[in-house]
C-alpha cells in the first residue's frame, strides 16, 4: 500500500464538497425525497452534511433534482457551518454528470470531495482518512471490504496497492468476482484533475450517463494511479434504497450514538430499547431506563435518572432531576432535583424549578412552577404561574380556555389548594391563600384568606331506609303489572 499521505492541512487550503442528493428515491415509494427520510430523527442528509463538516470544506454544493424544493427548503432552514450552494441536475445522467453541474460552485476549491447524500451512517474520521490517503495522487477512492460483495463493482489494485480499475459485476470474471473489495462511491480529488477528467467524460453506455468512476481510469491512463482508503467499518458505507435499508442505517447509528454515551459515562439499563438523537446531549452519570427517547434538543444534566419509557422531546433535565415511568415532555424545562411522574406529561413551556413534585396523571401546558411546588395527582395546570412552596391538591383543574381564548392563574408563594378545586381563569391568589376542597374559584383573593366555594351540607336522618322501602315497592308493582307467560 502507498505510504503516509501529505497532511490535508498541508496540500489544500481550499476544499469544496459536493453533496450528490438528486436521486429520485423510487424504492422508498414515498412522496419525499430520499435524502429528507429521517435516520434517529434527523434526515439523512443532515448525517452526511455534519460528516462532511469533519473536512472543514470552503465551500459545500449539493447537486438535487427531484423534490428540489423540499432539499433546499430543508437545507436553507439548516444550513451547514460552511458555505454552502445548490447545483440542479435535470434531468439526471449520472454521477459524473451530477459533479460537472456543481463544479462551477467550487471554482476556487483547490479540492473536490465526492459525497452520497444517502449514506447516513458516513462517519468524518472516514471522510479524513479518505483524503489524507489522496498524498500526491489525483484522486483516492472510498472502498470498503464485505463478507458478501454480491452485485456491487469489484476495485481492482496494482501490484503497488493503487486502484487499478473498477469492474461492474455483470462484466467481472469469476477471479474478480472472487475480490472482496468493493466501490464506495465517494472519492477525493485534485481540483485540476476534476475539472479536466469531467470535461472529457462521455456517455458511453446503454444508459446514457456519465460516470465518475471513469475518472480512475483517466488516473491510469496517465500513469498516476487513484489511492484506495479502506473504510475502517463496512457497517457506515452501505447507502440507502428502501425502507429495509433505512431501518439498517438507523440501527447502525443507534447503537454507534449508545456506544458512545456509556464510553462517556452514561448508564443504560437496557441500550437495545433506548434512543438518543444525534442532536440530544447527555452528560456522565445519567441513568436511563429500557425504552426512553431523548429526541431533538433534549439535555440531560448530571445525576439525573430518567426511567422506563419516558420520551422526551427538546426537553432540559436539571441535574438529580428523576422522571419515573412513561413520562412524556415536550419543549419543557425540569429543574435540579425535581421528581416528576409516572404518567406525567408536560407539554410546551412547562418550566418547574428546583425540587418540584408533579405526580401520576398531572398534565401541565404554559405553566410555570417555582421551586419546591408539589402538584401529586390527577390535575391539569395550564397557562398558570404558581408560586414557590404552593400545593395542589388532587383533581384540581384550571379552567383556561373560554371557547375563544385562552387565560391565566396566578398563585402567589404558599398557596394551599385543596382537592377537586377549579380555578376559573383569569384568576390571580395571592400569596398564603387557602382553598378549601370542592371549591370552585372565579375572583380573585388576597395575602393569607380562606377561599371556600360549596353547598352548605345538609344531613337528612333515616333517608336511606325510606329510599330502599320506596325502591322495593316499585319494584313489587312492575312484577305484578307483568303480563303473565304463555
Amino acid at each position: 500500500m502507498p505510504g503516509p499521505a501529505t497532511p490535508p492541512s498541508e496540500r489544500t487550503s481550499r476544499r469544496g464538497v459536493v453533496v450528490l442528493a438528486a436521486g429520485h428515491g423510487t424504492r422508498m415509494k414515498s412522496g419525499t425525497p430520499k435524502v429528507l427520510h429521517p435516520v434517529l430523527g434527523e434526515p439523512m442528509l443532515a448525517h452526511v452534511l455534519r460528516a462532511a463538516e469533519a473536512l472543514e470544506p470552503h465551500k459545500v454544493a449539493i447537486v438535487v433534482g427531484a423534490g428540489r424544493q423540499a432539499v433546499q427548503a430543508w437545507v436553507e432552514a439548516h444550513p451547514p457551518r460552511s458555505d454552502w450552494a445548490f447545483a440542479v441536475q435535470d434531468p439526471p445522467r449520472g454521477t459524473g454528470d451530477a459533479v460537472r453541474v456543481a463544479l462551477p460552485a467550487l471554482d476556487d476549491c483547490d479540492e473536490i470531495v465526492v459525497l452520497y447524500g444517502d449514506v447516513p451512517a458516513l462517519r468524518g474520521e472516514t471522510l479524513q482518512a479518505l483524503v489524507q490517503a489522496r498524498g500526491d495522487a489525483p484522486v483516492s477512492l472510498l472502498v470498503a471490504r464485505v463478507d458478501d460483495p454480491a452485485a456491487y463493482g469489484r476495485v481492482l489494485l496494482d501490484d503497488e496497492g493503487r486502484v487499478l480499475r473498477i469492474v461492474e459485476y455483470a462484466d467481472a470474471t469469476e477471479a474478480e468476482r472472487a475480490v472482496d473489495l468493493i466501490n464506495v462511491g465517494m472519492m477525493a480529488m485534485d481540483g485540476d484533475f476534476a475539472r479536466a477528467g469531467i470535461a472529457k467524460l462521455q456517455a458511453g453506455n446503454a444508459q446514457g450517463e456519465l460516470y465518475l468512476t471513469d475518472l480512475l481510469e483517466q488516473a491510469t491512463a496517465a500513469g498516476t494511479p487513484g489511492r484506495p482508503c479502506v473504510a475502517a467499518d463496512a457497517s457506515e458505507i452501505h447507502g440507502v434504497n428502501h425502507r429495509g435499508e433505512l431501518s439498517r442505517a438507523t440501527e447502525t447509528l443507534r447503537g454507534r450514538r449508545n456506544a458512545a454515551l456509556m464510553r462517556s459515562g452514561v448508564t443504560m439499563e437496557d441500550p437495545a430499547t433506548t434512543w438518543i438523537e444525534a442532536t440530544a446531549r447527555v452528560a456522565a452519570d445519567v441513568v436511563l431506563g429500557g425504552g426512553v427517547e431523548l429526541r431533538g434538543a433534549t439535555s440531560v444534566a448530571s445525576g439525573a435518572h430518567i426511567e422506563r419509557g419516558c420520551v422526551l422531546r427538546d426537553t432540559a433535565v436539571g441535574a438529580s432531576a428523576h422522571l419515573k415511568p412513561y413520562t412524556v415532555a415536550s419543549e419543557a424545562q425540569v429543574g435540579a432535583h425535581t421528581a416528576v411522574g409516572p404518567f406525567a406529561h408536560l407539554r410546551p413551556g412547562t418550566v418547574l424549578g428546583a425540587e418540584v413534585k408533579v405526580g401520576n396523571f398531572v398534565e401541565t401546558k404554559k405553566t410555570v412552577l417555582e421551586d419546591g411546588v408539589k402538584a401529586s395527582h390527577l390535575s391539569y395546570i395550564g397557562d398558570a404561574h404558581v408560586g414557590a412552596g404552593s400545593n395542589i391538591g388532587a383533581g384540581t383543574i384550571t379552567c383556561n380556555y373560554d371557547g375563544v381564548n385562552k387565560h391565566k392563574t396566578v398563585l402567589g408563594e404558599r398557596v394551599f389548594i385543596g382537592s377537586d378545586t377549579q380555578l376559573v381563569a383569569p384568576v390571580h391568589l395571592a400569596d398564603d391563600v387557602y382553598v378549601g376542597a370542592g371549591s370552585t374559584v372565579t375572583g380573585d383573593a388576597p395575602a393569607g384568606s380562606l377561599v371556600i366555594s360549596r353547598v352548605p351540607q345538609r344531613i337528612i336522618e333515616g333517608w336511606t331506609e325510606r329510599k330502599r322501602a320506596k325502591m322495593a315497592a316499585e319494584k313489587a308493582a312492575r312484577t305484578a303489572d307483568k303480563p303473565a307467560g304463555p
